[in-house]
């Protein structure tokens, strides 16, 4: 898989010819090795998923029909349908779950699972209400019920509005009446889908249905002008609730339940991916799409659907039935109790809930805010929750609470060994709880480093006690992009008599003093001016941009024009790079100098994420990189490659979300184009010549962080790589244009006049050396950094005249 060493990702040549058996049968053996067994000894139940071993019934049944490749398109529960074959397995498993639902009479299908079942139900829902003349369709549901609702929302372009979970964590009944009323108040015709949950999976409770329906059936009887739908999400509940608590009414015997999920591959011992979607009588065509090219009508979500499931789920239905699940699930609920008691065991002041009826156990645990160890969560794949809890003194605070759930397969012996794990997890120091140690407080001078845009970001991303970056990329380390004041970083800081007074006053700072340079870095600074950084032996070896760096930030926040300098050295002490960076903090159109490459970024967007204590990632956004590659000769430019990864013209939000971010590095790219010349080139070539063929008469977009959508204009001229930026749809005025242009030769003239110092064996430095060092730089870079600045929106980085090189 080509995940490139720069952290990006880009599709695999399809293979020419196949490969030999046993490579084939070898390479597959390895995934299924790395895909945990049910009862394995050293892979853990997964306490925290409601995921269960699918049942040789249902494993044998698919694997009768998977062969002959069945495809059950269509819905096949009315009168006359659904007469042969798989899909009349799956008419009869359906309508029997429907009977178990307590509906007389429905319709439904097989379905991929929980989340398409409830964009099945949403759509017909809203469907349905425009029918009766609504022309505003919102949908009401709890904090806590399960994203898919507002996924379907999203999808159906319709209004969700999430109401907050109390402290009883359900959907009650008078909030519903305060939405109402506001509704109607609007005096807008408005449909009501209400969401209701039958096994809410972060607590495993029900909502009272039965009351919300009661509720729905007084304001239709009491002639409101509201038109309501009800839609219950019982994915995790309706196969387990009607054999451990018939008595619960969340189903059909409600006058006012319209629809219904299930689940069956998590409870009911189905393989993935099956669900069940049901609906009352006379609902199922507002979803019904025709297809005359097949000669029927499609009122399904997924249309073509495997019939093999449906075998499998027959076989479960009939093969087990009632007495079958009500034996498994009377045995998860004595396992639940023997791991209720192994937790209160370990932690006797913990607050436990059962849910009622249902497999789950929610437990606030009385460590301080509630936390466990990440290892432990990990482990066992467990996943915390705040929610609003009340104590026995009638106090409401949000509290840390996890969820358990146990399934038909685990056993007793998977509950003890996770109450050991837990007694001896509890047992160790509060910092490895999976929350931050207390650090000290960040000496307000480091308060001057900048954050993304200076490119100061050695507070690193491994976890604690983990730093091999000879594991790559198991404990990979990064990094972070965030400003040392926010994170709390733990340095050290010391004024330092400076011997050259260009620079102002100077400070070293390091984790640890007493070993400078052992402990992740070294590093100078004068504040609001500049800093020189040199990475441990460690670290070295992990960054991806150099051994050491100096950053010149002097002015980049008052002049926005004026870039940051970052210039980057090798571990020998020989220049690496020099990057200018034009924009924010975060937000940044770059250009990058290398001896022999020249790189433009435009709209690069740096981030980081604090996962868990001393754990950070990061991800970067470069809408366009312009990467040109210099070769000796004269050679004129050469287009190698362009691609494309994304739409520049579409607004597109960053493409991770808080919840993404992983610990080694990820980049994304809108386009990436690479170019050849020769670094003796001195002719001219426009645009139109170097992209004519690879854009097809289209234009080369970005987003600019200073220009937004751009058209990004390359050209060689008189021995320089011009890029133009020219903002899409601009008046042609002085804000909405601007050009980078850079000699094809500065990268040489910086090796040749910014030695450094070798910093490969950092133990045997002085801090005087790096001192003297940075002493020497910063004038140099001063003056680089200024010639680089915008004059007319001509943007000129080159070797200023009269500068002097930075001599060892």
């Amino acid at each position: 898989m080509p995940d490139l060493s720069d952290g990006s990702t880009e599709c695999d040549p399809f293979p020419e010819t196949a490969l030999p058996t046993d490579e084939l049968s070898a390479a597959l053996a390895d995934r299924l090795a790395e895909v945990p067994d049910w009862h394995s000894a050293t892979d853990p139940v997964r306490l925290g998923f409601a995921m269960s071993e699918p049942h040789p019934l249902a494993l044998h049944a698919a694997g009768m029909f998977a062969a002959r490749n069945p495809n059950n398109v269509g819905v096949h529960t009315r009168f006359g349908d659904g007469v042969r074959g798989t899909r009349r397995l799956e008419r009869e498993a359906v309508l029997a779950l429907g009977g178990l639902m307590h509906a007389d009479s429905a319709d439904g299908y097989l379905t991929s699972g929980a989340n398409e079942g409830t964009l099945a139900g949403l759509r017909v829902g809203r469907n349905a209400l425009r029918a009766a003349g609504c022309r505003r369709v919102v949908v009401l549901a709890s904090a806590l019920t399960h994203h898919s609702v507002a996924k379907a929302a999203e999808i159906l372009d319709v209004d969700l509005r999430v109401l907050p979970a109390g402290p009883g964590w359900l959907l009650e009944p008078d909030a519903l009446e305060a939405a109402f009323d506001a509704l109607e108040a609007d005096g807008e015709s408005t449909g009501v889908i209400v969401v209701s949950t039958a096994g809410y999976y972060n607590t495993g409770l029900t909502d009272p249905i039965d009351r919300i329906s009661s509720l729905l059936g007084r304001r239709v009887d009491g002639a409101s002008p509201l038109r309501f739908f009800h839609h219950v999400d019982a994915a995790h509940g309706g196969m387990i609730l009607p054999f451990t608590a018939p008595d619960i009414p969340f189903d059909f015997r409600n006058r006012f339940v319209h629809s219904m999920v299930l689940d069956p591959h998590k409870s009911g011992l189905m393989p993935y991916s099956c669900g069940v979607f049901l609906c009352r009588k006379g609902l199922l065509g507002h979803g019904a799409i025709p297809a005359p090219m097949s000669g029927f009508v499609d009122e399904t979500v997924t249309g073509s659907r495997s019939g093999a499931t449906a075998a499998a789920l027959w076989a479960l239905v009939f093969g087990l039935a009632a007495e079958g699940y009500r034996e498994t699930f009377r045995g998860c609920l004595d396992l639940r109790g023997h791991l209720a008691a192994t937790i209160r065991a370990a932690d006797p002041d913990a607050v436990l809930l059962p849910s009622p009826g249902n497999t789950v156990l929610v437990v606030g645990f009385a460590t301080e805010g509630g936390a466990l160890p990440g290892k432990l969560k990990e482990h066992y794949r467990l996943v915390g929750n705040t929610l609003p809890w009340t104590d026995g003194e009638g106090r409401t605070t949000d509290r840390l609470f996890h969820h358990f759930y146990v399934m038909p397969h685990m056993t007793r012996g998977h509950i003890d060994a996770f109450a050991a794990d837990l007694a001896a997890a509890l047992a160790e120091p509060v910092t490895e709880a999976g929350r931050a140690p207390v650090a000290p407080p960040v000496p307000a001078e480091l308060k001057h480093l900048r954050g993304s845009s200076a490119c100061l970001r050695h507070l690193v991303v491994h976890p604690p006690h983990r730093r091999d970056p000879d594991d790559y990329p198991h404990a990979y380390s990064f990094h972070t992009f965030r400003n040392r004041a926010e994170l709390g970083e733990q340095l050290r800081v010391e004024s330092w008599a400076p011997s050259d007074t260009e620079g102002g006053e100077l400070l070293v700072y390091a984790p640890d003093f007493d070993a400078p340079f052992a402990n992740e870095l070294f590093g100078v600074l004068s504040p609001r001016k500049f800093s020189l950084e040199v990475l441990d032996r460690n670290q070295q070896k992990l960054s991806l941009v150099g051994a050491a760096h100096l950053s010149v930030f002097e002015d980049a926040e008052e002049r926005p024009h004026t870039p940051v300098l970052l210039v980057n050295f090798h571990a020998d002490g020989g220049f690496r790079s020099a990057e200018y960076k034009y924009g924010d903090r975060w937000h940044a159109d770059e250009l990058q100098v290398f001896e022999d490459s020249l790189v433009v970024k435009v709209g690069k967007d740096a981030r980081s994420i604090r996962r868990t204590g001393d754990d950070y990632s990061f991800s970067i956004d470069t809408s366009l990189e312009l990467r040109v590659a210099l070769v000796d000769g004269d050679a004129p430019p050469r287009l190698e490659r362009v691609a494309r990864h994304a739409d520049s013209a579409l607004p597109r939000r960053r493409h991770l979300l808080r919840g993404q971010y992983r610990r080694f590095p990820n980049r994304f790219f809108d386009v990436i184009v690479s170019l050849t010349v020769g670094r003796d080139f001195t002719g001219t070539v426009g645009t139109d010549t170097l992209l004519a063929d690879a854009l097809q008469g289209s234009s080369l977009l970005a987003r600019s962080a200073e220009l937004d959508l751009a058209r990004v204009l390359p050209r060689f001229a008189e021995g320089r790589l011009c890029t133009g930026l020219e903002a899409v749809g601009a008046d042609g005025g002085p804000g909405g244009r601007y050009e980078m242009s850079v000699g094809l030769g500065l990268g040489a003239r910086l090796r040749r006049e910014l030695p450094g110092i070798d910093v490969g064996a950092p133990e045997g430095l002085e801090p005087r050396d790096v001192v003297a060092w940075a002493e020497r730089l910063y004038p140099v870079a001063r003056r680089l950094q200024l010639a680089g600045a915008d004059r007319d929106g001509i943007r000129r980085p080159h070797w200023p005249a009269g500068a002097t090189g930075g001599t060892a």
